[in-house]
């Protein structure tokens, strides 16, 4: 099967609603959703992590990356 193929099958899988794919992308959604559960506390520090110009995700995020450094394909 073309990674084209396989990538088109997961997108309908995830569309459907009987099928698990669909089913855990929508407990991920709620996860982050819910102010009380850990993935929703990860994904607001992960934000504000990147706004803020202090902390090293704020430039990783501006580069493409934290693995691209200005000499190797990052922004300068």
């Amino acid at each position: 099967m073309s990674d084209d193929k396989a990538n088109r099958d997961h997108h309908a899988d995830q569309m459907n609603p009987n099928s698990d794919a669909y089913k855990a992308r929508m407990d991920h959604q709620a996860d982050q959703s819910n102010p009380t559960s850990g993935a929703h506390q990860a994904a607001a520090d992960n934000r504000a992590n990147q706004m803020n110009p202090n902390n090293p995700a704020y430039q990783a995020s501006r580069q493409g990356g934290s693995d691209q450094s200005a000499g190797k394909g990052g922004k300068k």
